[in-house]
């Protein structure tokens, strides 16, 4: 059998028995073993398709030879039915539990139900049944049952599971993992009497903890039914039920800023998806008509997930309270949400308008959630303080909240009309125009209601970000205190009008709804000026606008030109050129300020303010969806018979993105080429054999800055080595040994918004100096082999497939501008290890026909993969090498494992 290169990353080891089933019963089947390619115990059908010793399809590619057919047994009662079923045992050996090898399939030792079907049908009552299913009672199993009349009804049932391992080298401090309470095990909650103490523990503790695995399963059925009504009217309806268990790794983060805990901890996944759709159609001459709706719920078993901390964390913005208080952290888990959609869709058939045919479609659709929201932290903080006011049970109830509930909603609505035409012979024209917009009506605002206090603590309590009011001599008036904001009543517009500059402008204060429109018209022409050449032209237009955005609008033209070439004896070719072209709007740096702390008040004007945390980023970054963007992108694909019974393919897609306007970000060009060949002989009606080869190389490249700082009445002085110094006294200092002063500015009211909002040589918070790069280059391979031969009353197939990738990652920096030891320079180099994904598989399926209805199937399957990830370098040897930061998980593994399979095969 003839297997194409899509599908040989299937991996199709014995998946040989669906093959003789229609089309339509393999809808919802598969698994590893089973993807929905087959060489079935059904013998090659000789005659092949009747037209030719080698037929080929109208566009040249071979046609693979079909299977002979098996004559269908009849019941007394009229009924023809068919049945077949694969079992037998499968075994393995190697690295069989490795969390790559078990990633989505379940290929365990033991007994083995590989696949089931039956098929009954009645010419008479047109009334069919059909039964598929395979692996069943394992974590892959699937199953699926039609049944029905023709062109009058039809009920679909299915059901399938999948597996996804993430690792099997997780260590667990925990004990209830997937629950909605992790509790240490042997470990003091809160880290007993210091950081040492509990890393030290830590360390004891992971010493002795076996490795297990963090996985979940997707369980997924379906239910639909179809009914033909009267007058060319259709109805359909289906439910499907979606449900995930299990665990995986995540971060858990106590403290404030960067952090001061860090520990992966096992998220518990319970989750439940239920949709139903209903809809009718009509279709009857030159009309057709759907009108549908849909209704999606979320819901989650798992409200809130508590664990116990391990760590004896650093605080932040809180004081009073004794780190170790802290024993446990909460999560809210993903909310119970809805989703309703209503779509019509019409289109319309004009022949005598230039062969015309017009469509439209409408749909408005509603997302929603309104879980209840969590208090700040659950801890009391018992003589806690933050900033000046009393926490003590002020911060672990909801009425520290000012609202209870999400009160989430966004609303879509999209237009797309459309409308083809055809004014001559040779030339066909199409157009269309879609329309798309999002209205987010999501707000909340970060105040607690019982202090007066705007900002939130974060990470359970651990860290806190507060908007206060500036207490740097002259910035406001004399007396001000840190409480001034406290009482408006979490009243936003009363803060604003008290006019006084807050202390820092990057503090939340509400939440960003982002929402936007998109408008997309595209015309395009087809000419054939004769049977063998065409040429299509196409012109698009996308717009954008966005609100809360850097840029409020986008917009991008594309012209694409596309010719194909039938005329060659020996094949076809096809060229395609696009050409996309970016531009928008202004481009503010920072359009967050209403969200933000800095909305409060004025700006700060007096010496000594460090004014670093207004400027949220540079005038020159520009972001990657809303850049400046020229793109070239170039396909072309040549298909050969280079021989009667011999196919190749060979593609090039080449795309070049330029960013002519991102000085910082992504920046420069980013460039990706793939080309690729794929070779099919189809040797004869039993044999065949077929290789494909396919490459891509990219590149991106991206440019930073780290920040500096910028305090007013500061003088800041820059050396040719790049590095800086700062002093409030005006005069110079001595320059570092081996380097000259070469530039100095003071930082004044009068021009720090420009000074340091800017990069610059000189700028005292974005100096060029700190700026560095980072290149990735990615390299992918992927090559693979198929060979089927059918001899005497045996069938061989073999299936080859290698996959390596390697990504390479460089970076450039100034080691003196950042002030990064000498030392730890040459340890960090210029670029990371690579990263590296190397896999080999190879199936081997004999299948022996013992009778016309039975056979006896021998598998094997050899996987190897090589994986190489710096992340993980050092973990399994040293889970715990500081205070406060434990790493539990040990990576991805090298594996090799072996399968091997005796199936039998019965025709019923």
């Amino acid at each position: 059998m003839l297997i194409r290169p899509a599908t040989r990353l299937l991996l199709c080891c014995g998946a040989w028995g669906l093959a003789a089933l229609p089309a339509s019963a393999q809808e919802h089947a598969g698994n590893a073993m089973n993807p929905g390619i087959a060489s079935a115990v059904v013998e090659r059908d000789p005659v092949g398709m009747g037209l030719a010793h080698v037929p080929r399809t109208p566009t040249g590619f071979l046609i693979p030879t079909p299977a002979r057919s098996k004559e269908p047994r009849r019941t007394a009662g009229g009924w023809l039915y068919s049945a077949q079923v694969d079992f037998g045992a499968l075994g393995t050996s190697g690295d069989d539990g490795n969390a790559k090898f078990k990633e989505y399939k379940d290929l365990s030792n033991g007994a083995y139900l590989d696949s089931f079907a039956m098929s009954l049908e009645k010419a008479g009552s047109a009334g069919y049944l059909e039964v598929l299913g395979g692996g069943i009672a394992r974590t892959d199993q699937f199953l699926t049952v039609r049944t029905g009349k023709y062109n009058a009804w039809r009920l679909r049932g299915s059901f399938n599971e999948t597996p996804h391992v993430f690792t099997t080298t997780y260590r667990s401090l925990w004990t209830g993992l997937g629950s909605d309470t992790l509790l240490l095990s042997g470990l003091t909650p809160g880290g007993g009497a210091s950081a040492a103490a509990a890393q030290t523990a830590i360390q004891t503790t992971l010493a002795n903890t076996a490795t297990t695995e963090l996985g979940l399963t997707r369980q997924k059925g379906i239910l639909r039914l179809d009914l033909t009504l009267p007058a060319n009217w259709k109805f359909y309806t289906s439910y499907t039920r979606e449900r995930r268990e299990g665990s995986r790794p995540f971060g858990l983060v106590f403290g404030g800023g960067g952090g001061g805990g860090n520990v992966e901890a096992p998220e518990s996944i319970d989750m439940t998806t239920n949709d139903v759709v209903t809809g009718l159609t009509f279709a009857r001459g030159l009309t057709n008509l759907n009108v549908q709706a849909t209704a999606s719920f979320f819901t989650g078993g798992i409200d809130t997930l508590t664990i116990q901390n391990p760590l004896f964390v650093t605080l932040n913005t809180i004081t009073g309270v004794p780190a170790s208080s802290f024993t446990q952290a909460r999560y809210a888990m993903p909310p119970d949400n809805r989703y309703y959609n209503v779509r019509a869709e019409l289109a319309r058939s004009q022949p005598a308008l230039a062969a015309s045919r017009f469509t439209g479609l409408v749909s408005i659709a509603r997302f929603q959630q309104n879980d209840d929201l969590l208090p700040w932290t659950a801890e009391p903080l018992t003589a806690g303080v933050i900033n000046g006011v009393s926490a003590a049970n002020r911060w672990n109830t909801t009425d520290a909240l000012t609202r209870k509930t999400s009160g989430a909603e966004i609303d879509t609505t999209l237009v797309d009309l459309g409308w083809s035409l055809r004014p001559a012979n040779a030339l066909d024209v199409r157009a269309k125009v879609r329309y798309y917009d999002t209205n987010n009506s999501t707000e909340f605002f970060a105040c607690n209601p019982l202090t007066g206090q705007w900002g939130r603590l974060i990470n359970d309590g651990t860290g806190g970000a507060f908007a206060t009011p500036n207490l740097t001599a002259g910035n406001n008036p004399a007396g001000t205190l840190a409480t001034g904001y406290n009482g408006t009543g979490c009243d936003l517009a009363r803060t604003i009008a008290l006019g006084l500059v807050p202390a820092a402008g990057n503090v939340n204060i509400r939440n960003m709804p982002f929402e936007h429109r998109q408008l997309t018209a595209r015309v395009a022409a087809d000419y054939r000026w004769n049977r063998h050449h065409s040429l299509e032209l196409a012109y698009e237009r996308d717009a954008f606008h966005r609100a809360y955005r850097e840029r409020d609008e986008t917009w991008e033209h594309r012209i694409k030109a596309t010719y194909v070439n039938r005329g060659f004896d020996y094949g076809t070719l096809r060229l395609a050129y696009e050409y996309g072209n970016r531009r928008g709007s202004e481009y503010v740096a920072d359009p967050y300020e209403p969200f933000l702390s800095g909305s409060f008040g004025p700006l700060p004007s007096a010496p000594t303010s460090n004014v670093a945390n207004w400027l949220h980023n540079i005038e020159q970054f520009r972001k990657f969806d809303l850049a400046d963007r020229n793109q070239h992108t170039a396909n072309a694909r040549l298909n050969v018979a280079l021989l009667p019974s011999v196919d190749a393919a060979v593609g090039l897609l080449a795309r070049d993105a330029a960013f002519p306007s991102s000085l910082y970000g992504r920046a420069d060009h980013q460039r990706q080429v793939s080309p690729n060949v794929d070779v099919t002989w189809q040797i004869s009606n039993d044999a065949s054999a077929s290789a494909f080869a396919s490459f891509q190389r990219s590149r991106m490249y991206q440019v930073g800055l780290q920040p500096n700082g910028c305090v007013l009445g500061n003088s800041y002085y820059f050396f040719s080595d790049g590095s800086i110094q700062t002093n409030a006294t005006g005069i110079a200092p001595a320059a570092p040994a081996g380097t000259t002063l070469v530039a100095t500015q003071l930082v004044l009211p009068s021009n720090w918004l420009s000074l340091c909002g800017n990069a610059a040589a000189d700028s005292p918070l974005y100096p060029t100096s700190r700026a560095w790069n980072v290149t990735q280059r990615d390299r992918n391979n992927a090559a693979g082999l198929t060979y089927h031969n059918g001899f005497g009353r045996a069938t061989l197939d073999l299936v080859y497939t290698r996959i390596r990738s390697r990504t390479a990652i460089d970076y450039g920096y100034n080691a003196a501008a950042l002030a990064i030891p000498t030392a730890q320079a040459a340890l960090a180099g210029s670029g990371w290890s690579d990263l590296v994904f190397d896999q080999h598989l190879a199936d081997v399926d004999l299948l022996l026909r013992l009778t016309s209805r039975a056979g006896l199937h021998l598998i094997y399957r050899y996987e190897r993969g090589r994986i190489q990830d710096w992340h993980y370098d050092g973990v399994a040897e040293n889970p715990a090498p500081a205070n406060n930061a434990v790493y539990l998980d040990n990576g991805p593994q090298h594996y090799k494992v072996h399968v091997g399979g005796v199936l039998f095969r019965l025709d019923l």
